[in-house]
């Protein structure tokens, strides 16, 4: 993210919260009680709800903390609150003719769906991680904004129809403010929780949103390294990704620079690690989302987003999901292409996924938010 809006007073509405004592919450249709009368800070809450979240292997799994975050996002006697609704301007776009996709994208691949969103409401922009939501969650596309909010996208016939918006809340029920706070990256759903990575102050944070809408507080996860290999991490070059391994683990992806997008993961007692891996990014190419997507024949398939600019080639992706040249697809002119950083994907078969992606437009008029849907014909190894 280069660039920030400032947030108008579209939301003047407050939330009152009571805290009460013990007070039950649902969790994947079962019921948990909860005290959080105590600290709002994560760790006691989970030792207090979940005396067994350290996991059978050390890693943090929504699963295991579901309940404490929860209870911290969604304080006991807290309403919920619905995002408001705005409008959404959806234009059927083309990548560019022929000859200029079938160069740059396989045939492996189709383009299901590509299309520039734009709203009267300036503060829809600066797009960065994705994610679907389950359809007992409404279905469609979450988003969030390096200005610190949540950016709901309805789908309608796999194309994009309506949107919604709330701002994020610290955990002290105040909003985001500035870039230090809210420049909101990452994001996966999990157990009804959106888990957003932020750069500038390097962290995982938790909000219910399944629980109670754009009420949900920040719950930290965990407070992620500010440095690899003994050299600090440039505050624009943090944990633009953040993914779900096939076994829940909850993994971090930092963009760095020049080739090296190192990987680390979250632990169990809220502490975070590299874990000496990096992404094969491409040279002067940095990455900016991962997924890992499970298949129904019990396999998985992890896909990458890598992002490059310079003034002279403009803005380079590349998305793959595989080791070759086959399992490549690279977005540069002449086609129409842009910042993009939020990537989201499903299987639609054991061989077919379906790929979303959506640019950041950093708020600039000279920029466009485009959301491209692809579908992958993927190789059996």
């Amino acid at each position: 993210m280069r660039f920030r809006a400032p947030l108008t007073a579209l939301m003047a509405a407050s939330f009152l919260v009571t805290c009460a004592g013990p007070e039950e919450v649902v969790v994947n249709g079962a019921p948990v009680i909860a005290d959080v009368r105590q600290s709002p800070d994560v760790s006691e809450n989970v030792q207090a709800v979940s005396p067994d979240a350290t996991g059978r292997d050390g890693l943090w799994r929504a699963a295991d903390h579901a309940a404490a975050l929860i209870a911290s996002s969604c304080p006991p006697g807290t309403p919920r609150q619905e995002p408001l609704p705005i409008d959404l301007s959806v234009t059927p776009v083309s990548l560019g003719d022929a000859a200029q996709i079938a160069r740059r994208i396989p045939e492996t691949v189709t383009v299901s769906g590509a299309w520039e969103l734009t709203s009267s409401n300036s503060n829809v922009g600066g797009l960065s991680g994705l994610a679907l939501l389950p359809a007992p969650e409404g279905g469609g596309l979450l988003s969030v904004t390096d200005a610190g909010a949540f950016v709901w996208i309805g789908l309608e016939k796999g194309a994009p129809s309506g949107a919604k918006i709330s701002y994020m809340q610290g955990s002290d029920g105040m909003m985001l403010t500035g870039k230090t706070e809210g420049d909101a990256e990452g994001l996966v759903w999990s157990e009804g929780l959106a888990l957003v990575s932020f750069e500038r102050s390097f962290r995982i944070e938790a909000f219910a949103l399944g629980v109670c809408g754009s009420a949900a507080r920040a719950a930290r996860v965990a407070n992620l390294p500010g440095q690899h290999n003994n050299r600090n991490v440039d505050e624009n070059q943090g944990p633009e990704a953040i993914f779900l391994e096939a076994d829940g683990a909850l993994g971090f992806g930092y963009e760095g620079m020049l080739g090296t997008s190192p990987l680390g993961r979250v632990l169990a007692d809220g502490t975070a690690e590299w874990t000496g891996n990096t992404a094969p990014a491409p040279s002067l190419h940095g990455l900016v989302g991962r997924e890992i997507v499970p298949l129904p024949d019990g396999t998985a398939r992890t896909l990458e987003m890598y992002r490059a600019w310079d003034p002279l080639q403009g803005n380079r992706i590349r998305l793959t999901w595989g080791p070759g040249e086959a399992e490549t697809l690279t977005l540069s002119r002449p086609l129409l292409v842009d910042n993009f950083e939020g990537i989201a994907a499903e299987a639609l078969s054991d061989r077919l996924i379906r790929v979303w992606i959506v640019s950041d437009n950093n708020f600039s008029a000279k920029q466009k938010t485009l959301l491209y849907a692809f579908d992958i014909k993927i190789s059996q190894n």
